[in-house]
Formats: C-alpha cells, structure tokens, sequence
C-alpha cells in the first residue's frame, strides 16, 4: 500500500494549479449602472463596493431593494458581482417580485471576471476528522474482512453535524408521495461517492413471488408491501442492519422504486417490503433487477460510504483522490433549493456554479425573464432547475406557474439527482406561448437519485423550446413532452435509458388528452441509443400520442427503434436520415382495433367523448384554428388511424442489419396504416462528408438531393452546443493527471470474474477513459470496462493506461487459479445471469415451479462471456411434439464476427438422427448417426459438453455421443444455442466449469466387431479427455463362451452367437464403452444406416438416403476399397442403378486388391446394346466372358449381386442366376475388396456383407415332447410332437427335411410335427445350407400305443335275471399293438372281486341292481374298462323254482312240507308261506335256505301291498 499511496499523492500534486490563471480583468462598471459586492470575506456592515463588500447575498438582495425604493434601478440596472470563492449556503437565495428587474434595467448577480465563484449548500469536513475503525463491533459487522483495515470513520456529530436527513420512499407515481427530502450525501473532489450497496456492480433478480402486495388502487399502498423469494446468499450477512432499501424494478419496466425492506426471513429466503409497488410484484417480459443499499456491511470498494444515523459516526473507504494532503470533502447539508425566485423578473445569474445540495439548485417560479447563463449545476440530489413547478414535484402535476421567457442558457448540468430542468409555461387552453428555453447546455450523468422519468428536460404547457444542447449518459429519457406546440430543436443526444427499457430518447404519453399536440422534433442528432438494450427507442409517441412533426433529424446507429409511433395519429416524419438504425420507422399495432376489451374501447373512447363534451368540441377555442384535425377525430378512423405520414426519408445501412417484417420503405407497418412518399431506402452512402470521420453533414452535390426531389438539407453542423456551456473560467478540456489501480495483487479462479477497481485523476477528466491489457490473455482477460477473467492456470500483469495520456498507466498482478472451478451457472432462478432476455429468449416456470429458459423456433443465445477451455453442462427439454426435422446447435467459441464451430443434432425425416461436429466453415468433422432419433418428445436430458483446445466431446445422459477434433476452433469465444425446426427447448442449471484430467468417458475403436470362430481382434480404448491421468480399465463379457477378453482388451472368439465386450474406468465406472461382438460366419458387414462402417466417405462416395433408406452411392469414375482383408469370401450386395443409362458403363468388383492389383469381375454395356460379364486375372487376362443379347443391369433397378471366392474359383450371381464360373489361379491371397464405377453417373450399394465360405454342413437336432415315453415299457401313450432344429455357424440353413417311410419320401420340414397315430417309427432328417452342404442322415425311433384295449362283457347281460337263476362270468380283451398286459386284467362284482368263468347262484345275491366291471391294460400302460349292470328279482314262480331246488339240494329234507309250501303258492297264499318257512326254520329247511326264501316272500308280499 506504500507503493499506492506515493502514486496517488504524486497525481494529486501534479493536479494542484493544473487549471489556467484566468485571462479576464474586472470589468468597469457601466456610467449609469449600479453595482455591489459581495465576499466571502466581506461584512453586510459594509457599504458594498469593491474594497468593502458585503457578506451575504441576502444583504446585496436588500440593498437593491432599498434602491429601487428611493431612487429606482438605475438605467443600465443593477450588478452584484461576486468575489472568487465557496459561499456555504444553510438556506435559499429567495427572491421575489419586489426583487425584479425590468426589460431595460435588469439585475444580474455574477462571478467577479477572472473569478470562479461556488455556492455550495455543503458542509466541509477535514480529512484530520477520519480515522481507522477500531470498535469491533463495527469491524465485524463489515463483510469483506480486506476492507475491515480500510474503513474510516468520522465524527460527524462530534463536529456539530447532526442532520443527516433520512432515508424515504421514493420512485414511480405514488412512491413519491411519501418520499421526503432526499438525505446527506458525500462528496470527494466534487465526485459523488456511492452509499454502500450490494452488488457491488450490477444486480440480482426477485425468486418466486409469494404476496405481490397492494397497488396503487389499494389503500394500503404506504403501509405495507409485497414478499419474494430470494435466491442469494448475502441477506443472512445483514440480521444487524435495520434499515436497508432496494433499488430496482419490482414489476414494470418503468415503474422503478426505492423501497424499503421490512423484514428478511432467512431460513425460508424472503424479502418483504415496507411499500407497495405500482402494479404489485411480478415477473414482466423485461427482467426484474434490484440491489440493496444502505449497508455498513457492504463497505469493501473505494467510494463507499455508510452514516450510522444513531450515533452520528460516517464510514468510508477512501478513494485515490482522499489521499491528497488536503481534499475537498463535502456532505451536503442545504434542504431546499439553493436559489428560488417567486414572482421575480428580469433577473440573471450568471457564471456561477451551484453545488452540493439536498433539494434542487433554483427554482424559478413566475415572473418573466429569470435567466441563469454560463452556469454549472451539479451536485443536487433533487434536481437541476425547476421552472414553474415546485422543487418536488409529483408525477403528472406542475404547479400553475405563469412565468414566461425564461432561460438556461449555455450552462453545464451534471451530476444531479432527478431531472436537469422542468420546463413549464404558457397555457394549454389558450395556447399563449411560455417561450421558455433551455438552450446551449450541456447536461449529463442525471437522474442518478430518482432514476425513472426523470429528464434532461421536461417540456409541459405550451409553447416552450429546447435547443442546442448535449444530453447523455441517463437511466431513462432525455426529454419528456407534455402539452402543446413544445419545440425541440439542434439537439445532441444520445447514451440515455441505459438503465431501464420501453421508453425513449424523447418519450410522449399524450393519448388521453388529444388535445395536446402540435409540437415539433426538427434538426436533432439522436445516436447510440438502444444498442444492446431492448424496449429503448429514439423518439417515442406511445399511447395514441397525436399531433405532432418529425423533421430533418439525424438517427444514427440505434438499437432498436429509431422512432416507435405507438398507435399515434398525425405525426408527420419527413426529411429525417436513419443510418444503422434496426428499425427507422415503427408503427406499433399493438392496441389497435375496435374490440370491446381492446384499448380504444377499453380505456379511451369514453374519456375522450367526455374531454371533447367537456370543452364543446373545442368551439371556439384556438385548438380547431391551430389543429383543424380535431374537427375531424370522431369521424376519422380512431381503430385504425390512417393519418400518420413518412415521407422523404433516407434510410442507410452500412454496417448494421435492419430487423425483419420491414417494408419497402425501411418501415414495419404490418396493417400497411401509414401513407408513404419519395423514401429512399438505399445501400450506398447518401452523400455525407464523412461518415466514418463522424462528419455527417450532407455534400453540395449528395445523391440524396437527386434521388428525394426537394429534400432539405440536414443541419448537422448546427446540432449540439454553439460555443461553450458552463462558467467562462470552466477549462474546455480537463487533462488527466494520473491513473490509480486500487489492487496490488489479485488472484482469481478460473472462469471467475472481477471488477478492478481504478481511478482516474481528476475523476471529472473530460477524456477519462482508460485502456485495459492482459500481458497473457490466454491466462487472464481483461474488457474495456477493466472486468477481468480467469482463462487459465497462470500469472499475467493487467494494465490500465490513460486514453487521454498514455504515459499515464498503472497495472496489477494477477494470479489466476483452480479456484472452485466454477466459471459461470444459471438456474434461472433467480434471473437470466449471462443469458440474454427477449421475446424469443425468455424465463419461463414449468411444472413444479421450477424455472427454465426458453428459446424459440429460430432464435440464438450466446452467453455473454467468453471462454476457452470448458465443460458445459445443461439440462434440456425437448418440446412435447418434434417435427421431421428439427436441429440443434451448440456453437462453440465464436469470434466477435459469429465464426467458430458448432455441435449440431439433427433429427431427420427418415426417423433417424445425427451428432455433427462442425467446423468454422460448417464443415463436418465427425458425424455419429443414430438408427433412431437421439432426443425424444418431452423429455428433460443432461448433457455435458468438455472443450480442450482444439478437443471437443458431447455426452447425452452420460453417453458419450461424440468425440472429435475441430483444428479451426478459436482459442477463446461465447458459447451458446440455436433452436432449428423444435417449436422452442428448454434449458436449465447451465453450468461452464474448468475441465480436469478426471476421466469422464471412453471410447472404443471399434462399436461393432465380426468375428469367425477362433479369430482374435484387439479392441483399443481411448481416454476422454485426453490428458486424463488415471488409465486404469475393466474389461468384461456379458457372454464369455462366445467372446472372451482379457486385460488388454483382446477379444477371442469361442463360440457362434453375440456378446457385449465392456471396458468401464476404474476412477470413474460410470465411463464405460462397449462393442458388440457377433461370432459367425459373417467378416464384415455395413447397411450404413449407422455409418461407412470402415468405407471411404468424401464427395465423389457418400452416403445418402434413397426412398427412406440409407445407401452407399459412388460416382462415376471413383472406386471404393475396404480396408479389411478378405481372404476367400462370399460377397453379397445391393446395387441399384441409376434412372439413365449411358450407351457404355462399367462396374468392377475388386478382387482380392494388392498395391492397385487386383483380379477384377466386370459388367459392361456396350453401346450396341448387349452386355457382358467378365472375369479379370490381375495381369488384366480375360478369364471368362458371359456375353448377353440386351443389357444385364436394366435402369433404376435394384439387384441382389452375390460373388464366390474360394481360392481361384470365382463365381457371380445375379439374382441368384449364375452369370461367372471361372478360375483365376493368380489371384492374391488376402487383401482388400471393392468397387468401381465407370461411365454410369453413379451407382449406389447397400447391405454389402462378406461371409466365410462355409464347407461345413449343418447340425440338425430333434427333440421330441415329451421329451420321454410317457407309457410303459418305453412306449408313448400319446401323440408325440417332434421339433427339428439346425444350425450353421457359416453360410446358414436353406432347409430341413425328414422321411417317416425309410427315405421313400423326403419332407421338407416347416414346423413341429406331430404323432398321433399309432406304430412304431423310424423318423430320419438331415438338412442342408446356403452353401450346399448337406448333414448326415439321422434316425429319431419311437414307439406309440396311445390306444386302450378292446374289451367286451359275454355275461352278465344288461338285464333282469330271477333269483333262481345263475350266471357264469364271461369277458374277452384284445391289443393288436401293445397287448393286453399279463395281470393286468381284473373284474368286480359288486365290488368283490371274480374270476373269468365263475358260476354266480343268482339268489345268492340281493334282490335288485348290480353291477359287473372289467378293466384290461395294455403294454404300453392303456386302460380299457367295461361295467355292465344288470338285476334280480322274486315272484310266486321263482318261488316255488326256489323251493324245488332247495328240495333237490335237500336243504329241505321233507318232501311234505316242500309239496305244501308250494300249494300254499298255487293258491297265493303266501303269508302263510312265511308263517310254514318260520315255523320250519334250521329244522326241516336249513337257515340259510330259510332266509332266501322269507326274503323273497317277504319281497313279493311287499309289492303286493304296495299295488293293492
């Protein structure tokens, strides 16, 4: 800091006596003039003359007033000269009407000649006052712990200071009505210094609105405000700051405000406000902006400052001036106008400068001929000067002053708070003239306090004119316009609303009251407005302004609109010259039309009907002779105004593109509303002296004289001051004395940016811009603001050299390292960031409230800074409907011309899809393309993008989609997007960060690998990025009996069939490539649907897409080898041929090619019509010839073309029909094969596949289901189905065939087959291949029985049998394939079982049903059964039978009782055949006898009484 603090006081030693000694005596006074003066040395005892001046103003006010009470203002008037010095002002220099001059005896009150007089509402502090900060408290409370050692306090209260003022309420529309005078401010040198504020630069942007509060129409609009979400970190930094303030825009794009925050919730990250906003909270089209103020916590840059209020202390870090021995400080301290005239006439102020107050330097109210001349104004935080209207005015409502012919005239306005001048006068019902001026002054960096609407000047009334004067550097317009027949003339303006966006240069909203017209815009110099900044126009009629003339204006290199005519009536645009201007002329559309919720309806015609009711159509006022127009307004067209002009306009653009939708007159006027004449829109100059010198006066001779028939010329040279604006001693030019970089070192991360923080001495130097360079700006850059920017890894030194004075330079070291490796992230969250916002680039919320940036069809975004190495990831949505044919680009360092590379998607109509790396002049570099397409409908993916050097690979959700090398990349450039064909996608969490050696993919040389058993083939891997450290791999086969790999990533392949070969990073397994293997009989394969696939690719061989499908087209006269050798192959192909034939053609194929050597098959049309093939020896011997009557090869036809190579034997195929069968015994033994076009324009190929000779014939397998005999004895018990299946690791399977009768009949097989039929089988198959070979015969046998037994039942029969009857069992059973199975026959009666043949006494059994059943089983486990049911039954003759036999067998051994039971049956007595049977029971009839019979006499007895 030693170092520093030399440099800064040396500078300020050179500064001291650097203005001229002034060259002007004092002037004699005027014989009949009377003059005073006044000293700050003087006494108001004195008498006021030159020796004895008085004090005060007050006291030379009131001795004119005492002369003109005796013997009046003398006939030169009155002079108060005022000796050199600084006048500390506690109060207004109030006059008033008893003040005034008259026309011929004005009062002047001016600097002394030769002397430079300040009255200053100010207060003076020493630099002895300032002090380092010790109390920790304080010092902890501030963030940045550098700044902790820098800070200085000062006393103020200690002092006697004690009013601060206080911080209030202001900003658009109602904030101001309750805003108060505005507080202290600090000055150094005169520079204004900055209340401590975070950011430091720039802003941050609103989250999520939570409560958008009142509005304007609400009646707590004061008392309460709305609550957002934040997104930043910092507030948590702020708990003990009680009274911090927002600036910035919280809605609209013009409603900016200064509100006050009431509470932070830190743990949900939440501002509420003290205040109502305008419109509430919300998200606008143009980006919200804030940043806070008012914090001891953010003191940490040279210049700010922070007043504790409570304790009267003031802290500040000092700038480069305060280190002078003794600079001028300064609070201000004066609040109210520091010069106010009431009623007051004929009065001057002249050469003085006015300074450093709270309120506005003068206020002029009423009276006639108050004028301030070669002034400077500077330093109020209200304002500049107030004509006819209050110090603080409120929006809309100027105090009635009727002052008139009052001037600012040639003075110097800068460095004020609002607005420079309010010009009102004259009267808008009568249109008596105010005759107001402003004219010959310069006025600059205004509206710094009350930033929106505030002007250079406001023109309202009537009849008042600005003039000849430089307006620039403002956050909003220059010039606002109100009333009637205002006149702004030979202005120069330019670098205003820098800040915020729809307004203008010059901005009218006179809708609402038509009656306001007839003012006049001639003769101005508008430049530089709206460039980079969207919604800012030149002049701007908005709202349905009406009435007024556009003349003879200079627009030069505009932004956006040069004048936007926003639905307006009668504005005449004539003879103006638009040179770069995007847009020269705007006819806004946007409010037209007569709908009833449209704004005409809505909002205008019915107040208009009431203004026009109100003044009685204007009768009789001066509006109908002044406008005859408003006779007409209800009747002309108010929907659609016609009457607005443009004519004899020039519109030239020689370095900047006019914007689209434009017509023939250089126009945008979409419902064609505008009359039109004699416009020149021209693309050579018009006729300037020097436009590239910023000469732009036009030639005697200028084309544009001959082309526009009475084009008047434009006054360039008259445009701007005439002559000097200012005090007289004020130097022209302010040399810069010194350059000061507050940093002695620096260390940045990479990506990261920052702020250096200079001074230039004097700070008000009129050249004060400095030259920033980087000693390596591959390490470290730096912009023309002085905004550095870590490139890479390193050490540079940044100097900052003086533009006025390049011996004037300072630099700074700066160390740039890793850092966080952050070096730019949007969540779009909180805010675009780095990302450009307009109609076609917005921030949208999406589902979950979750906010992305949207880019429309058609639309580029380029981040705002520049980078050089990179990895870029980003989210992306895809649109929920993709059409045919959509691209995306991610351009890739582009240079400030647009030039650099691209990383284009492309999804085509054929359904498939590519990743193209391109060259700056969009030359493919590397192409993946995809079967299907990459990026789905409505779907969100992560991409990653790593950028080193020349170095570029594309990763889509971790796939790794290309890799590639670009050798026209810049080193460094802006990064962005281009949306092609999508309706709009969607990005999010953009992220650039330093890229490391980490491995973040891998790649394999090969994606698909061909092999034949028993071939090995080396995979190799390659690293992304490419200097990554860690080469560690895995290798894996998701099939190892197919394909083995080892550690070195050779493939071996073992078995026919496909595996997947995997080698992943060990530092990272998330990097991971893989090959697909295919073992077979296949050597290589292409459809090119994915690629060349090893096939030259270049202009004279491409691919391309013929009818929706992918083919190889190869034109005439070039040739196309693979790479891979063949040795014997077979070789077949699709060729298509072209729609016209030429009378001779001819196609090779390469055989076997060796160092251009090669045997060759040949077809050739010949031009007699015929064709032949032809087989080639590599010595160019015709081996074979195949001579066709007409042509082989037809026109736009497709063929399948198959070549033989087996050793010498070539044979060639055409649809399958031989057409080659010959030797060639010189062929070479294995190298390349192709093809060659000659004199067909071209000839296209596809599914080009070479396969293994195959001399291996097929392996046929059967199985059958079941796969096991299901019966007994290894018999099938039923139907079989056999299944015949056959491989061939080469040529692959033609057919399969089978024989059931012994080879009798082959059939050829085409699906399993089935058994159903009993026999015993002998089934023999084979199968043979492409090549022919032919399997052995194989024999599947078998045995099927799926048939049971025949069985049949001799007796019993199926009826009813008597009891005395008996059975003898009788069956048969019969198998003619199995046979019926030994001891597997058996039979039931009754369920007991019986025996073939047995007798069965039917009374043995139970009277009734029963039933026999048989079951036989055959040899192969069939079961057959047979049940016969048959009955027994009882009557009086089976009866009487049954004792007959009972008799017989004696077991009725008496032959007496026998002959009576019978009787006793004759005569049907059977009761009393019970009663004998049970009398002579196990005595004459034996029991069991007994039992049979009781049981049948008790059956009949029971059927008896049942019938009776």
């Amino acid at each position: 800091m030693k170092r520093r603090t030399f440099i800064v006081l040396s500078i300020i030693a050179l500064i001291v006596g650097c203005f001229p000694a002034a060259s002007i005596q004092a002037e004699e006074s005027h014989p009949s003039q009377a003059v005073y003066y006044v000293s700050e040395n003087g006494s108001d005892s004195n008498p006021g003359t030159k020796d004895k001046p008085f004090l005060t103003l007050e006291k030379a006010r009131d001795a004119i007033r005492q002369l003109k009470q005796g013997a009046g203002l003398p006939d030169g008037g009155v002079t108060v000269y005022l000796r050199g010095g600084i006048y500390n002002r506690s109060g207004s220099f109030l006059l008033e009407e008893q003040d005034s001059g008259t026309a011929g005896k004005p009062v002047t009150y001016k600097a002394y000649p030769g002397e430079s007089v300040r009255l200053s509402g100010g207060r003076q502090l020493q630099k002895g006052w300032f002090t380092p900060v010790t109390d920790p408290s304080v010092l902890n409370r501030i963030i940045s712990t550098d700044a902790r050692s820098k800070v200085l306090q000062a006393d103020l209260k200690g002092h006697g200071i004690t009013d601060y003022g206080v911080m209030s309420r202001h900003g658009y529309y109602k904030a101001n009505d309750v805003s108060q005078t505005p507080p202290m401010e600090l000055y150094i040198e005169g520079e204004g210094m900055t209340l401590a504020r975070w950011p430091n630069k720039g802003t941050v942007q609103m989250g999520d609105i939570i409560d958008p509060g009142p509005t304007r129409k609400d009646p707590d609009l004061q008392t309460r405000g709305g609550t957002f979400k934040y997104t930043y970190e910092r507030p948590a930094l702020w708990t003990q700051a009680d009274d911090i303030w927002l600036d910035g825009i919280f809605g609209y794009s013009w409603e900016w405000s200064y509100n006050k925050i009431a509470s932070i919730d830190t743990q949900n990250k939440s501002i509420t406000l003290a205040y109502g906003e305008m419109s509430g909270i919300f998200k606008n089209w143009y980006p919200d902006f804030h940043f806070a103020q008012n914090l001891l916590e953010e003191i940490d840059m040279p210049g700010e400052y922070y007043i504790d209020r409570s304790k009267g202390k003031l802290y500040f870090m000092p700038t480069a001036a305060f280190q002078a021995a003794n600079p001028e400080i300064t609070v201000s301290m004066l609040k109210t106008p520091l010069i106010s005239t009431l009623n007051t006439s004929f009065v001057t102020f002249e050469d003085l400068i006015l300074e450093n107050g709270r309120d506005s330097g003068a206020v002029i109210i009423g009276g006639d001929s108050v004028r301030l001349v070669h002034c400077e104004i500077r330093n109020f935080t209200e304002g500049g000067v107030r004509i006819n209207t209050q110090s603080r005015w409120l929006y809309n409502d100027f105090a009635k002053g009727t002052g008139v012919n009052h001037a600012i005239v040639s003075t110097h306005i800068h460095h004020v708070g609002g607005t420079g001048v309010i010009l009102n006068g004259g009267d808008r019902l009568t249109l008596a003239p105010g005759n107001n001026v402003v004219e010959n002054s310069h006025i600059h960096d205004f509206a710094y306090y009350h930033k929106a609407y505030n002007p250079a000047v406001i023109l309202t009334g009537a009849g008042n004119r600005i003039s000849h004067n430089e307006i620039h550097d403002a956050p909003h317009p220059g010039i606002l316009i109100f009333g009637n027949d205002q006149v702004v003339e030979y202005n120069n303006i330019y670098d205003v609303c820098k800040t915020f966006s729809d307004l203008g240069a010059i901005y009218m909203n006179l809708g609402a009251a038509p009656q306001e017209r007839g003012s006049v815009i001639r003769g101005n110099y508008f430049h530089n407005i709206g460039e980079g900044k969207a919604g800012v126009q030149g002049v701007y009629p908005d709202n349905f302004t009406m009435g007024m003339t556009i003349e003879k204006n200079i627009f030069y290199r505009m932004g956006n609109s040069a004048i936007l005519n926003n639905g307006g009536a009668h504005i005449r645009t004539k003879n103006n010259l638009f040179i770069d201007a995007k847009v020269p002329y705007e006819y806004s559309d946007m409010y037209l039309g007569d709908g009833p919720e449209q704004q005409i309806n809505k909002n205008y015609m019915q107040p208009w009907h009431a203004l026009f009711e109100k003044y009685n159509n204007f009768a009789g006022m001066p509006h109908l002779t002044k406008y005859p127009e408003l006779a007409n307004f209800f009747t002309e067209n108010r929907y659609y105004p016609d009457t607005n002009t443009f004519q004899n306009n020039v519109i030239y653009n020689p370095t900047k593109t006019r914007g689209p939708n434009l017509n023939e007159n250089g126009a945008y006027d979409k419902l064609k509303l505008v009359q039109y004449a004699n416009n020149w829109v021209t693309d050579r100059d018009p006729g300037f002296v020097n436009l590239a010198g910023g000469d732009l006066n036009l030639k005697a001779n200028a084309e544009v004289f001959q082309q526009i028939p009475g084009f008047q010329t434009v006054p360039f040279s008259e445009m701007g001051i005439i002559g000097k604006a200012g005090p007289y001693l004020a130097p022209d030019v302010i040399p810069v004395k010194g350059v000061v970089l507050y940093e002695d070192a620096i260390t940045l991360g990479i990506g990261k940016s920052y702020n250096l923080y200079s001074a230039v001495l004097p700070w008000n130097a009129t050249n004060n811009k400095l030259q920033y360079t980087s000693s390596d700006p591959s390490v470290v850059k730096v912009d023309a603001d002085g905004k550095l920017k870590g490139v890479n890894l390193g050490n540079a030194v940044i100097t900052a050299v003086s533009a006025d004075n390049p011996l004037l330079k300072d630099e700074v070291q700066v160390t740039v390292e890793v850092g966080d490796g952050i070096m730019d992230e949007t969540t779009f969250e909180n805010g675009r960031n780095s990302w450009p916002m307009d109609a076609n680039r917005t921030i949208v919320e999406t589902d979950g409230g979750n906010h992305m940036y949207k880019l429309l069809k058609g639309a580029t975004t380029l981040n705002e800074n520049d980078f050089s190495n990179y990895e870029l990831t980003f989210k992306l949505k895809t649109p929920p409907a993709i059409p045919e044919s959509a691209t995306l680009y991610v351009f890739d360092r582009l240079n400030p011309g647009g030039s650099g590379g691209r990383i284009g998607y492309k999804k085509l109509a054929d359904g498939t899809s590519s990743w193209i790396l391109y060259n700056a002049a969009w030359g493919t570099v590397k192409q993946n393309t995809l079967a299907t397409q990459d990026l789905l409908p409505d779907t969100v993916y992560n991409m990653k993008i790593i950028v080193k050097g020349h170095e570029i690979s594309v990763y889509l959700d971790g796939k790794l989609k290309l890799k590639g090398t670009d050798p026209t990349a810049n080193p460094s450039g802006k990064v962005g997007f281009y949306a092609g064909g999508f309706d709009y996608l969607l990005f999010d969490d953009i992220k650039f960060t330093v890229p490391t050696k980490e491995v973040a993919g891998l790649l394999l040389d090969k994606s698909s690998v061909n092999m034949v058993m028993n071939e090995q083939q080396q995979l190799q891997v390659q690293f992304d990025p490419s200097d990554a450290e860690n080469h560690a791999v895995v290798w894996q086969s998701s099939h190892p009996e197919v394909a083995s790999v080892d550690g070195n990533g050779t493939v071996t392949a073992l078995g026919t069939g496909e595996a997947v070969v995997t080698v992943a990073s060990v530092a990272n397994p998330s990097a991971s490539a893989s090959a697909r293997v295919v073992v077979s009989n296949i050597l290589h394969f292409t459809d090119y649907d994915s690629g060349a696939n090893g096939w030259p690719i270049d202009p004279n061989r491409s691919i391309v897409t013929v009818n929706g499908n992918k083919m190889y087209k190869i034109l005439k006269g070039a040739s196309a080898l693979h790479p891979k050798l063949f040795t014997d192959y077979e070789l077949t192909f699709k060729l298509k041929t072209p729609a016209e034939m030429p009378e001779a053609g001819t196609l090779y194929v390469y055989d076997r090619t060796a160092s251009g050597n090669s045997g060759k098959i040949a077809y050739k049309k010949l031009a007699d019509g015929t064709s032949q093939w032809i087989l080639y020896s590599p010595t160019w011997t015709v081996l074979q010839t195949k001579n066709i009557a007409a042509a082989d090869l037809q026109p736009d036809t497709e063929y399948n073309i198959r070549v033989l190579a087996e050793g010498s034997s070539i044979r060639v195929y055409v649809n399958g029909e031989l057409r080659l069968d010959g030797i060639d015994s010189a062929h070479n033994p294995s190298v390349t094969v192709g093809f060659y076009v000659g004199g067909f324009s071209a000839m296209w190929f596809d599914d080009v596949k070479f396969t293994r000779i195959d001399r291996t014939a097929p392996v046929t397998t059967a199985a059958m289901n079941p796969a096991l005999p299901d019966g007994s004895d290894g018999w099938y018990a039923h139907p079989v189905t056999i299944e015949l299946k056959a491989s061939d690791t080469d040529s692959g399977v033609t057919n399969t065939v089978y024989s059931v009768n012994g080879g009798a009949d082959w059939l050829s097989y085409q699906g399993p087959l089935t058994i159903s039929q009993d026999g015993r089988y002998a089934l023999q198959y084979r199968s043979v291949d492409s090549a022919g070979n032919k399997g052995d015969i194989q024999t599947l046998s078998f045995k099927l029985d799926s048939s049971a037994p025949e069985l049949s039942v001799a007796e019993p029969a199926a009826r009813a049998y008597a009891g005395t009857e008996t059975l003898t069992l009788s069956w048969t059973a019969a198998d003619g394939m199995s046979g019926v199975a030994d001891g597997k026959t058996s039979a039931l009666l009754d369920g007991e079982a019986v025996e073939q043949g047995a007798s069965v006494p039917l009374y043995t059994l139970d009277l009734g049903s029963h039933t026999f059943a048989v079951s036989a089983s055959d040899g192969a486990g069939n079961t057959q059964e047979r049940t016969v049911t048959f009955s027994t039954y009882a009557d009086i003759n089976s009866l009487k039978a049954l004792v007959s036999l009972f008799r017989e067998k004696s077991w009725i051994d008496n032959h007496g009782i026998a002959n009576s039971l019978s009787t006793k049956l004759d005569h049907g007595q059977v009761e009393a055949f019970l009663h004998q049977v049970q009398a002579q029971s196990g005595k004459h009839i034996q029991a069991e006898a007994a039992s049979y019979l009781l049981r049948d006499a008790h059956d009949i007895l029971g059927r008896v009484g049942t019938q009776s």
